[in-house]
């Protein structure tokens, strides 16, 4: 085995210590994974079947008014006909790393990511949002769905066997399920969509008096407008080309857009020696793929996405211990800070030193190329990468866009 070969095969082997059975992950069992989506569920059972039992009152009163002699009185098809003439407006609404699209004269409920529609006793919106971990949907769904029946979340649940193929608005492909509960004369409709390279699961909503006429139909027919419109806001930019870098050792890494870069050994002097050379960025599956063909690394795809799931989980930047094992099985405290990324927030950047420039007439050609893989956290606007050449772990600090 080749010495680039150990040291990337070693990073990895440790790294994947972490996973051998990390089924569970950071978050715990599926039950306590959408913990926080049950609780947000729990909040919205019970502030809205209020908020509702309100507007229902003021709808049902209203019913045994007197007729206004103002109001219109044209026919019901009438009616209709002239509100299609109007154009429907909307807004996009932007939260927790997605964006949909609401009804521009909907209410957004204060706190949460739900809107009051308006003339109707009805609320729509997200309601829960998790990371998906190392789980695959079916397995998630069916334990969500296990979970709901056996804390008896509703009086009466209609869901799907399975989850079915499902794509966003912005061509991102997802798994999604229907499931319908009742509860206190409440109908709630809730759709669940996972998007695995985003590491997301959503559940999205539609509550509304169960006695009214054409629901759930009327419901979910707004429901699924809403997730029609569906884009991810998670790992749709290169984070990485034409941008300059302070990395963990003081230096500095200037990549142009052109695809030219410049690795200073300092960020205070850039007269000193320093080398330039070209670079390639890789992201998501790309950067999968591009890794496991170079052989030379000794990485395999099956590697790749063990350590991916396990990640998934949530990520500790600086490089894998054996001791996050125990961490993330519950053995042991852990209250370090982890971080949510996925299949799209993964890179491969390759760096082909071509020259080392002592100065304008010294210059010695040649050089070495490195690769570096791991992921860009958003949050720390900061890369967290294993240098595959070395064996070791290093940090690319954003600092500005490279002039």
């Amino acid at each position: 085995m080749t010495q680039k070969k150990f040291e990337a095969k070693k990073m990895f082997w440790i790294c994947k210590m972490t996973i051998k059975r990390i089924v569970s992950g950071h978050y715990g069992p599926v039950e306590e994974r959408f913990a926080v989506m049950k609780n947000r569920m729990m909040f919205f059972k019970k502030t809205w079947i209020l908020a509702l039992a309100l507007l229902l009152l003021g709808t049902l009163s209203a019913c045994g008014a007197p007729v206004d002699e103002g109001a219109d009185s044209a026919p019901p098809e009438e009616r209709a006909a002239a509100g299609q003439q109007e154009e429907a407006s909307y807004t996009t609404y932007s939260a927790q790393g997605v964006a949909f699209q609401v009804p521009a004269d909907w209410t957004r409920a204060e706190g949460t990511d739900l809107f009051y529609a308006t003339g109707r006793p009805e609320v729509y919106g997200l309601n829960g949002v998790s990371p998906l971990g190392s789980y695959q949907p079916q397995e998630f769904y069916e334990a969500l769905v296990e979970h709901y029946e056996e804390t008896s979340q509703f009086s009466d649940l209609q869901a799907a066997e399975s989850v079915s193929a499902w794509q966003s608005a912005d061509g991102v492909d997802c798994w999604a399920a229907d499931l319908t509960g009742y509860q206190d004369s409440i109908v709630y409709c809730t759709k669940l969509i996972i998007a695995p390279q985003k590491n997301l699961v959503l559940t999205f909503c539609g509550q509304a008096n169960a006695e009214t006429a054409a629901a759930p139909t009327q419901v979910w027919g707004m429901l699924n407008f809403l997730c029609e419109s569906l884009t991810f806001e998670i790992g749709t930019t290169d984070a990485i080309t034409g941008n300059t870098f302070l990395c963990g050792d003081g230096s500095h890494l200037c990549l142009q857009d052109g695809g030219d870069f410049r690795w200073y050994q300092s960020a205070e002097d850039h007269e000193s020696p320093y080398y330039e050379g070209v670079y390639e960025v890789f992201r998501g599956q790309a950067a999968m793929d591009k890794v496991a063909s170079m052989t030379e690394y000794g990485l395999t795809m099956e590697e790749l996405e063990q350590v991916l799931a396990a990640s998934m989980n949530g990520y500790i930047p600086g490089g894998s211990r054996p001791s996050d094992y125990l961490y993330a099985m519950g053995e042991l405290d852990d209250s370090r800070e982890r971080y949510q990324v996925c299949l799209d927030t993964f890179y491969a950047v390759i760096l082909h030193n071509q020259r080392l420039v002592t100065s304008l007439e010294e210059v010695r050609e040649g050089g070495n190329s490195a690769l570096y893989i791991g992921f860009y956290l958003p949050e720390l606007e900061m890369a967290d990468f294993t240098n595959c050449n070395a064996g070791s772990n290093t940090q690319w600090t954003f600092q500005v866009k490279t002039a």
